[in-house]
C-alpha cells in the first residue's frame, strides 16, 4: 500500500487490511515522502504484520516497485491508502488463484463509493480472459486496488513503468496477461473511493491520452493488427455506447475478435449481444428520421 499525505482516509483503509480474516500475510506501507501525519498513524498501530518503508517524494510508480520488490510473498495484493478492503477480500482471491495454480493475477468487481459528482457508474464486469484481453483494447477492465497478482509474473513483466504513470496500471495488465490467466471474482469485495484527490481526476487529459496510446498496443499485440487497423479496432470499441458504424463493427468483429489468442463463450455471447444493440439502434434511428 503506497501513501502520500493520505491521513484522511489511511485508519479506515489500514483497518481494512489488519481485519482480514486471512491472517498470515506481511502488510508492507510505503510512505512516499509524507508531510503530514501518516508516519504518526501507522506508527500508533502495534501489529508485527505491519512493515513501514519510507523513502523522499518519488512518485506512486517508484513506491510500488519498490513494495514488490520487498515484499516476501509469492502473491502480493494492492491497495489504496483511501479504499476498503472486505474482511474476506485475501481469503477469496487465494482460494481462487490456489484452485488454478497458473494464474498469474486475481481481481474482483468493487462497490464504489465518494463524493456524488465523481461517481460514475461501474461498468459490466468481466469474468473471462478473452473478453478482458478485448476490454483492454479500449479500456482498463481490472481495477487496480483489487488486485492480487504473482509476484514473478510481475517483476518478468517489468513491473510498473515510470513512462505509463497515471496509468500504469492499465499498461502493466497488457504484459501480465500475455504470460497466464487471469481469475475475475463478481463479487465485490473492496469499497473504491472516488474523490477531488484522486490521481484520475487531476491528471485526467494526460492519463486519457496515456490510456489511448496503450488501447492501441494491446490492439496490435492482441489482435496482432498493424498500426491502422489498431486505430480502427480502438474506434469502434471505443464508441460502443455512442453507434459506431455498423461497417466498423462487422469489420472488428469478422477480422478482429477471431485474432485474440484468447477465445470462449463470453466474448462471443458479448459480442452477439452488441451486434443485435448495434443493428437495433440504427433500425430506431431510420425509423425516428435521425
Amino acid at each position: 500500500m503506497p501513501v502520500w499525505n493520505g491521513e484522511r482516509h489511511l485508519r479506515e483503509a489500514m483497518e481494512s487490511i489488519l481485519g482480514q480474516t486471512e491472517r498470515d500475510f506481511e502488510f508492507l506501507i510505503i510512505d512516499d515522502g509524507s508531510t503530514d501525519a501518516t508516519v504518526e498513524i501507522i506508527g500508533s498501530y502495534q501489529d508485527a504484520r505491519i512493515r513501514l518503508i519510507r523513502q523522499e517524494h518519488e512518485g506512486i510508480v517508484v513506491a510500488l516497485n519498490r513494495g514488490v520488490r520487498e515484499a516476501k510473498a509469492e502473491w502480493i495484493a494492492r491497495m489504496d491508502a483511501d479504499d476498503i478492503a472486505y474482511p474476506q477480500r485475501f481469503e477469496r482471491q487465494l482460494t481462487a488463484v490456489r484452485s488454478r495454480p497458473d494464474a498469474v493475477l486475481c481481481h474482483t468487481q468493487i462497490h464504489i463509493m465518494g463524493e456524488a459528482r465523481y461517481v460514475t457508474p461501474a461498468g459490466r464486469f468481466v469474468r473471462g480472459e478473452a473478453l478482458t484481453q478485448l476490454r483492454l483494447c479500449y479500456q482498463s477492465a481490472i481495477v487496480h486496488p483489487t488486485v492480487m497478482f504473482r509476484k514473478d509474473a510481475f517483476l518478468a513483466a517489468g513491473g510498473y513503468l515510470e513512462e505509463e504513470r497515471h496509468a500504469e496500471d492499465f499498461g502493466l495488465w497488457g504484459r501480465l496477461v500475455k504470460s497466464g490467466p487471469v481469475i475475475g471474482i463478481p463479487d465485490a469485495l473492496l469499497d473504491f473511493r472516488v474523490h477531488q484527490g484522486s490521481i484520475s481526476k487531476q491528471k485526467l487529459d494526460y492519463q486519457i491520452e496515456l490510456s489511448r496510446q496503450i488501447a492501441l498496443r494491446h490492439c496490435r499485440d492482441f489482435m496482432r493488427l498493424d498500426e491502422k487497423e489498431a486505430e480502427r479496432a480502438y474506434q469502434a470499441l471505443r464508441f460502443l455506447s455512442a453507434d459506431p458504424p455498423l461497417c466498423d463493427w462487422f469489420w472488428l468483429v469478422q477480422h478482429c475478435l477471431p485474432r485474440l489468442a484468447k477465445q470462449d463463450a463470453e466474448l462471443w455471447m458479448w459480442a452477439a449481444q452488441r451486434t443485435v444493440l448495434n443493428i437495433l439502434w440504427k433500425v430506431r434511428r431510420r425509423i425516428r428520421g435521425v
